[in-house]
């Protein structure tokens, strides 16, 4: 009883702001992402865009694999409303994960610095490019940071915040683009991004410690216990296979494929992220039990489960199908070499529509956990997406990442939907066998 009102005092603040803000927040967020994408690709060559570009993988996908393990037990303890059945409070693990999750990219961050001095001295003529992804690498820790604070946000559904974080790192790319001299080098326009890290994770903190209050101290003074850690390790190898599935396309495509495919993905995924700043909000608006926490998924029935997921598809459906539409004017926005790639914008919009698709079915996956089935799920996805680009990305370069992640996305919802239902169907006959 507690748990339950708990979970619905929660949620009840998450749906208390005015829709009318929010939707005008997200807009902005999506304004500021285009801005953002149109203004370094207009002050930078193709070229010189891709090489940029490539510093977001090191700082998103490095902080992806670091802290994925932790995502995924913070999700199912949030999500399952579990703070009273542990004894943790939602913030209280937050601060312990978060703090574990500081401590290793900021380990990984200088052992990277320390590579990239080596290579200073040993190869002066990679000078230009390590100082273009030195600011990269120092924002390791404070994407990581970011990131995990909101998923956190994510799964207790106030995806609103996970928007009003990204604008400090576009606004300062904006700035950065505004103010640079003509003959500005890209590290210029990497320092931007590192500042507008720094920004992001500070607002980031703000948004969490207001979602999950707890009292001053409170987080320190525990340390995460023996049965939290074990559980954190165990999701270890899923929490790899899925950063593999979210990046593993984007690294192949950095590694092989030449700068100018780099920017044209970019550009394109980039374009298409404003999906994931809208569908959650639209989720909830249209049906506010579909996303709900208030009960916990293992005791969904099929039908409701089934209604969750057809309202998630109705409104995926009704964002993404406009955005198809509009494609040839929104990429020609951008200009040259990148109006061309309409395939590439159209594949990413479909993972797009998968995720938001298969979303309910993920949040009851995570809290009723199957660690070999959810393996399955996960790793035949990244193994998927890893195969289809470095396959083809030599002959279809952009294309190819686009149509890997795609694949990764429809294998891994699709599993993850039939998971769910099946989890659903099974409950409901427990439910009748003990009537």
């Amino acid at each position: 009883m507690a748990e339950t009102a708990a979970a619905r005092g929660e949620y009840s603040t998450t749906a208390a702001h005015s829709w009318i803000g929010e939707l005008v927040l997200r807009l902005l967020g999506a304004a500021l992402q285009i801005l953002a994408t149109w203004a370094v690709v207009r002050a930078l060559t193709p070229e010189e865009a891709g090489v940029y570009f490539r510093g977001f993988v090191i700082a998103l996908g490095l902080s992806t694999l670091l802290r994925g393990k932790y995502e995924i037990y913070l999700a199912q303890h949030i999500i399952g409303g579990r703070a009273a059945a542990t004894g943790i409070p939602n913030g209280v693990l937050l601060i312990q994960i978060a703090r574990r999750v500081l401590l290793r990219s900021s380990l990984l961050c200088a052992v990277l610095l320390v590579v990239m001095a080596d290579l200073d001295i040993q190869a002066p003529q990679l000078q230009t490019i390590l100082q273009t992804y030195l600011p990269f690498v120092l924002a390791v820790p404070c994407v990581s940071l970011s990131s995990l604070l909101g998923e956190a946000l994510r799964a207790a559904n106030r995806t609103l915040g996970i928007v009003v974080a990204a604008y400090a790192v576009n606004l300062s790319i904006l700035l950065a683009v505004l103010l640079a001299p003509a003959d500005a080098s890209l590290a210029l326009y990497s320092w931007a991004f590192l500042l507008g890290s720094l920004v992001a994770m500070g607002v980031a903190v703000a948004l969490a410690w207001r979602a999950f209050p707890v009292a001053r101290g409170e987080g320190y003074s525990l340390p995460l216990c023996r049965a939290a850690r074990q559980g954190v390790d165990s999701r270890e190898l899923i929490g790899l296979a899925r950063g593999v599935l979210l990046w593993g396309p984007l690294c192949v495509l950095a590694v092989w494929a030449a700068p100018i495919q780099m920017a044209q993905y970019a550009v394109a995924a980039r374009t298409a992220l404003i999906v994931d700043m809208f569908l959650p909000a639209l989720n909830l608006t249209g049906g506010r039990e579909t996303l709900a926490a208030t009960l916990p998924a293992v005791q969904a029935s099929s039908r409701l489960l089934l209604r969750q997921l057809a309202a998630a598809l109705l409104y995926s459906s009704a964002f993404v199908v406009p955005l198809l539409l509009l494609a040839p004017a929104t990429l020609a926005l951008y200009g040259k070499p990148y109006d061309s790639h309409l395939a590439v914008y159209a594949l990413l919009l479909g993972v797009q529509w998968a995720n938001g698709v298969g979303r309910p079915a993920v949040r009851h996956m995570v809290v009723q956990w199957d660690a070999r089935r959810i393996g399955v799920a996960v790793g035949s996805g990244a193994v998927a997406v890893v195969l289809i680009c470095a396959l083809g990305v030599t002959s279809y370069g952009a294309l190819a990442a686009a149509a890997a992640s795609l694949t990764g996305a429809l294998i891994f919802n699709g599993r993850a939907i039939g998971m769910a239902l099946s989890g659903a169907r099974k409950f409901g006959q427990n439910n009748r066998n003990r009537g």
